[in-house]
């Protein structure tokens, strides 16, 4: 072989590596962009999913017994869920899971009223008013999202109770909380 030759392998093989870096350089990105998007409206469902039920953001316990509202909540968790489950970056994955808790406090927060506890309540009234009784998925959905997942650590685990308390900074300026935390075992 001579120079030529190797000069040409040489620019064939530098040329199908910049082809590669060239597409990585475009896939990437747009592969990012798009976690980005699916993130975004997984967050959007559940933000609608808690203004269906709680009426547009309204904090109010219990939440309107209203068949519509609670069939559009469950279909936004359900939404949400299809969204988070297409997320293949970790990043956007945890990201994802903290706002996944956030909006489960906050049904949950929603469902927690006496009143919701009783069967009429579900039941929508009398059918004179026009009130259809609440959709029973719809009702699973929303109640099954509002409680901790199981096998999800809780991120207070890994903190070391006692580290907190001999360092003293936790008691600091706090008299209640330290004969609160001293005086109870756990």
């Amino acid at each position: 072989m001579t120079l030529t030759d190797w000069a040409s392998i040489g620019s064939a093989i530098f040329a199908g590596i910049s082809a590669l870096v060239a597409a990585a350089a475009i896939y990437f990105p747009a592969r990012t962009q798009a976690s980005q998007k699916l993130l975004e409206q997984a967050q959007l469902s559940l933000e609608r999913a808690y203004d269906a039920l709680s009426g547009n953001g309204q904090i109010v316990s219990p939440p309107a017994p209203d068949r519509l509202n609670w069939l559009t909540a469950a279909r936004h968790i359900q939404r949400y869920k299809s969204l988070k489950s297409k997320l293949t970056d970790t990043t956007f994955r945890v990201i994802c899971e903290e706002q996944e808790e956030y909006w489960r406090h906050r049904i949950y927060l929603c469902l927690q009223s006496p009143n919701i506890l009783q069967q009429t309540y579900f039941q929508g009234g009398n059918p004179q008013s026009g009130q259809q009784p609440i959709a029973k998925i719809s009702a699973l959905v929303v109640y099954a999202f509002s409680k901790w997942p199981d096998g999800l650590a809780d991120p207070l685990d890994s903190v070391n109770q006692h580290e907190l308390i001999e360092t003293g900074r936790a008691l600091e300026g706090n008299p209640g909380l330290r004969v609160y935390v001293e005086g109870n075992a756990s």
